[in-house]
């Protein structure tokens, strides 16, 4: 989720996320719950600093199983992918069968104050979202699944709505907009074809609203924020950013 420079705390983040996502083999992030953060945790959680710190803390629970000692509480261990190529598919699923062994399946309803793990994939890219429903589902381990209709960043054909509703028989679809938006970018003209028809795209395909949300730009939640208002009235009611997972409303 490439992030905006909007504030002297997170300049630069977005070409450190950019960076990130360019790897095509899952990026492992470790995100903080409402669990780990407490009813009012530090601003500089959410800075650039924060976010590498939590990418830092990642890679090492990914790579060894382990946090060296430091304390963060309940915590989630995202590993998120965007388009994955061909060629790049057997590391992937290498990387997705070793997070098996570093927690519990995250479920936002839940209850798990352990070590917890999400595998998420990005942009609805058809040819990845169909390899990767069909390993998780043979791995029989439930994956995020966030679609977008079009965007820029991809030239390949696009997740459809048959395939989306096959894909939810076993696994979760959540909220990432029609054509990669952030959430300042939604206005009352784009609401209705950004928001709220994604929304019953996918409610329609699963049988339920999603549960999870994510904007272009890997913002929190900000109820003074258009699209937010929209996504919290729709149903979703956590929303994932670069540092988190909270729920909202």
């Amino acid at each position: 989720m490439n992030a905006p420079d909007t504030t002297s705390a997170t300049a630069g983040l977005s070409a450190v996320v950019l960076n990130h996502d360019a790897r095509g083999i899952g990026v492992p992030m470790l995100l903080h719950t409402d669990a780990s953060l407490g009813p009012a945790p530090a601003a500089d959680r959410f800075s650039t600093d924060g976010y590498l710190h939590q990418s830092a803390l990642g890679e090492r629970l990914f790579e060894t199983g382990d946090l060296g000692g430091e304390r963060t509480g309940a915590h989630l261990l995202a590993l998120n992918f965007h388009e994955v190529p061909a060629e790049s598919r057997r590391t992937a699923a290498e990387r997705v069968r070793r997070m098996l062994d570093l927690g519990e399946p995250y479920d936002p309803d839940g209850t798990g104050t352990g070590p917890q793990i999400a595998l998420a994939f990005y942009d609805g890219d058809a040819g990845t979202a169909l390899w990767a429903a069909e390993l998780c589902s043979r791995l029989d381990v439930r994956a995020w699944f966030y679609p977008l209709r079009w965007t820029s960043l991809e030239d390949g054909p696009r997740v459809t709505d048959e395939q989306l509703a096959d894909i939810a028989t076993a696994h979760e679809l959540a909220f990432h907009t029609a054509t990669h938006r952030s959430a300042v970018e939604i206005s009352p003209e784009t609401v209705a074809s950004e928001v709220t028809e994604v929304v019953d795209r996918l409610t329609r395909a699963a049988g339920r609203p999603p549960r999870l949300g994510a904007w272009r730009g890997g913002a929190r939640y900000d109820a003074a924020e258009l699209g937010n208002q929209a996504i919290r009235d729709l149903g979703v009611t956590h929303v994932v950013s670069n540092w988190s997972v909270e729920r909202i409303g």
